[in-house]
């Protein structure tokens, strides 16, 4: 029988430093008599030690007569992955090259991802991303997303949500009611969209409907002020968009989530104790107020105030947890043998080669290895979103270049390189038979765009690839090819490898418009 303490931290998320069950977290997850925990990357060492985690924090719930706890992660692939350097393998491409392969290349990569996060004993996954990024622009969502239509996003949602359900893995469809129009990155800042509420119906919430449609188990909400619609509060602290329109609209009866309280978007305008009320008050089922020890300890004893004074419902949000906890948290971790995980790199490596995407490419040129005297430019990342957690494996491409090419040059350039450093590179490109580039968000890097121009006319034989956001590519005209990774983890560079080099052919589509 849960008492009043017992079903307050039941609504309550908490995140932690260390990868490993210590006396002191024990202690802290019990005293706040924890729902669940996330974990991060800083959490995350090696595939046997979060899984003895994992298994420790479900013991410590079961001798204290607690229900096995929501054991969270973003694991979306692509940029926004906490997997360690011995489950590289198994991370799947971001979920616009996902898109890029098709609706098959969607549930393909997210039965690898639940696969996997069933090994570790994880059994909620705050994936898929369900925003429309219709604004090449927004700096957090891009690639996260599946495209910038909505009915096809939709149905890719609709798609992942059940693989997750089907493998026995939570799912969480984010960020609600949209965050895909946005030009501000709400782990930095407050973004305010002006959209009206026919254009979040026509657009916003479409994968959302559908979603829910296939009875996604989770919802989180977004940072996010709509002035048109509610002013001055974030979708996260409204009363109007997480009841009348999700409960009472959209008929949604799953768990609601808030984002990461942390984050700069909330966090600079209420301090934590505070803010995790106003999202419990506004609607949402559980808050991950995760920030410091202490400031969760505040949040937790807030709550319980909060609770007995009668501010914050109880019966209805423990009732959607334990449910939720029934479906996904009681199921033991799977014991993959050898050849299933080999089998799961291998469907990793399909879709990552389905993804590659060929934008354009003068008539003449042709993928071969006939090349004799290669360069590759890497750009390096202006700034990464908090979010993500790792960087692009440059050595993956130079390494996979040279076995082919043994003569490949490499050079790795800062993304906004200064003007009097490029006279060695240019003069690198100039004797090169093959100029490749790897751009990393050079369109809102002016140095790197006017760097690319240079290359280009300096070398018209020279290969863009936006290791990123495909956006870049705009800034490509007059290269030999221009191509599509969505993303620079270890899967897409080794597939954009085998493109370069002939073979593989790339039969990726657009999932945006350019």
């Amino acid at each position: 029988m849960l008492n009043l303490r017992d079903k307050v931290g039941q609504r309550l998320m908490l995140a932690f430093e260390g990868t490993e069950l210590t006396p002191e977290l024990a202690d802290w997850l019990m005293s706040c008599r924890a729902g669940g925990v996330i974990l991060f990357g800083r959490n995350i060492v090696s595939i046997a030690q979060v899984t003895t985690l994992c298994r420790d924090i479900q013991e410590l719930a079961a001798k204290n007569g607690l229900p096995p706890l929501m054991i969270a992660i973003d694991e979306e692939g692509g940029r926004v992955t906490r997997m360690p350097a011995d489950g590289q393998d198994l991370i799947a491409p971001s979920q616009m090259a996902q898109a890029a392969a098709g609706l098959e290349g969607v549930r393909a990569s997210v039965g690898v991802i639940a696969r996997n996060l069933r090994r570790l004993g994880i059994n909620l996954d705050f994936a898929p991303v369900a925003d429309v990024n219709n604004n090449p622009a927004n700096p957090v969502i891009g690639s996260r997303s599946y495209g910038s239509d909505p009915a096809k996003v939709a149905e890719m949602v609709a798609v992942a949500v059940s693989e997750f359900t089907a493998q026995g893995v939570g799912s969480c469809v984010k960020h609600f009611p949209g965050h895909g129009d946005t030009n501000v990155d709400s782990h930095l800042g407050l973004p305010i969209v002006n959209l009206s509420r026919q254009r979040l119906d026509e657009v916003e919430l479409v994968p959302f409907r559908k979603a829910f449609a296939v009875d996604a188990p989770s919802v989180m909400t977004a940072h996010i002020v709509y002035p048109e619609i509610e002013p001055d509060i974030t979708a996260t602290m409204s009363h109007y968009f997480l009841v009348e329109v999700l409960r009472k609209e959209l008929g949604y009866n799953g768990l609601v989530f808030s984002d990461a309280l942390d984050m700069k978007a909330i966090f600079n305008r209420y301090p934590i104790p505070e803010a995790t009320i106003l999202t419990l008050k506004a609607g949402a089922d559980v808050a991950l107020p995760c920030s410091t020890m202490e400031h969760q300890k505040a949040a937790f004893e807030a709550m319980v105030l909060a609770a007995e004074n009668g501010e914050i419902e109880l019966e209805e949000s423990l009732a959607r947890i334990l449910a939720f906890k029934e479906k996904f948290c009681q199921l033991p971790p799977s014991n993959p043998s050898a050849e299933q995980l080999a089998a799961d790199a291998t469907i990793i490596a399909e879709v990552a080669h389905k993804s590659i995407t060929l934008v354009a490419a003068r008539p003449e040129y042709k993928p071969d290895t006939n090349w004799q005297n290669p360069l590759i430019i890497d750009f390096s990342l202006p700034r990464a979103s908090p979010v993500e957690e790792g960087s692009g494996p440059s050595a993956v491409l130079r390494d996979g270049l040279r076995a082919v090419w043994p003569d490949t040059q490499y050079v790795s350039l800062p993304a906004n390189p200064a003007s009097d450093n490029w006279a060695e590179v240019l003069e690198l490109a100039k004797n090169a038979d093959l100029v490749i580039t790897l751009l990393r968000n050079a369109r809102s890097t002016p140095a790197q765009a006017e760097a690319l121009q240079k290359l280009i006319a300096t070398n018209p034989n020279l290969i863009a690839v936006a290791a990123r956001d495909p956006y870049d590519l705009t800034l490509a005209e007059g290269a030999l090819a221009a191509y599509a990774t969505y993303g620079d983890t270890p899967c897409s560079i080794r597939a954009l490898v085998d493109v370069l080099t002939g073979r593989v052919v790339a039969k990726g589509q657009l999932p945006v418009s350019l």
